[in-house]
């Protein structure tokens, strides 16, 4: 049965599983075969981006795309996904998995399309938590003044009307607005752009509370280290495990006044040892890999 590419989010997944049923159709196909058609010189490279560890370049996408077939909107499809599966860049992968978003036919069109609007916008989190502290109702006004930095009447409105359709408040006996469940897990499997779209927005907020709050009513702490791999793995799960303990102390403590966000990250402020040998090596060799940002 074809395969179709509005099935995918991953490009090498739908050319992998495309090439197959082609080679069910066509015997003897081989990537050299593959490689002819599409103007590709060396099937080596194509075998190369199938398995990950090259990049297609947008310049050949769009012969790829005619190799497999695909009509006009599932040949620009293909090219965003390419995109979006290559871009390093936030916000050109969030603006490329947008377009993704955007055909209708898509599975992430089904599937990501509500939860990726609620990781969006910084401030659906924030008046979720709203709705267990203060009694909500129809009032957007207040509500919009309520959340710092503020928003407009609009967006709070817009922002219940999202948190009612997924689910995450819902009205109670007496006619407010509250959450569904205490918490809410993103998941391992939660859409990676969707989250950091989500992470971005809370690091401006942190910035802003430098001028926003006094210091007594805010804390930023940090701590610069060098570190191994089993060190990263070993503070890794440091983190989870205090956030659970967090998690532990908020069910002992459920009265609350007000909303807070509280952000973790760690991150690299440089580049690792192996990631240098690696380079050395590779320019030792003369080059070979195609990357593109």
């Amino acid at each position: 049965m074809a395969v179709s590419v509005y099935d995918y989010t991953d490009f090498r997944k739908f050319l992998n599983d495309h090439f197959e049923y082609r080679r069910q159709k066509v015997k003897r196909l081989t990537l050299q075969d593959i490689c002819d058609e599409i103007g590709m010189k060396s099937a080596g490279h194509l075998s190369s981006i199938l398995k990950g560890h090259t990049n297609l370049s947008k310049k050949v996408a769009p012969s790829v795309a005619k190799f497999c077939r695909l009509k006009k909107k599932e040949a620009e499809y293909f090219v965003y996904m390419v995109l979006f599966n290559q871009m390093t860049n936030h916000t050109r992968k969030k603006e490329a998995f947008e377009k993704l978003i955007s055909y209708r036919l898509s599975s992430v069109y089904k599937v990501s399309a509500k939860s990726y609007k609620y990781y969006d916008c910084w401030y659906h989190s924030a008046i979720r938590s709203l709705t267990g502290v203060f009694d909500i109702r129809d009032n957007y006004t207040e509500l919009a003044t309520l959340v710092t930095p503020s928003i407009r009447a609009y967006q709070a409105k817009s922002s219940i009307e999202l948190l009612v359709e997924l689910n995450l408040i819902a009205l109670d006996e007496s006619g407010f607005y509250r959450p569904t469940t205490v918490y809410i897990d993103s998941g391992t499997h939660a859409n990676s752009t969707a989250i950091n779209s989500f992470v971005v927005s809370m690091l401006d907020r942190a910035k802003e509370s430098l001028d926003i709050f006094p210091a007594e009513e805010r804390k930023l702490s940090w701590v610069t280290m060098g570190i191994d791999q089993e060190g990263y793995e070993a503070f890794l799960s440091e983190m989870r495990t205090f956030r659970s303990k967090v998690a532990d102390v908020l069910k002992k403590h459920r009265t609350a006044d007000r909303v807070y966000q509280w952000n973790m990250q760690l991150f690299p402020l440089s580049k690792s040892r192996q990631a240098l040998e690696q380079k050395e090596q590779a320019n030792a060799n003369g080059g070979g890999l195609d990357y593109h940002d």
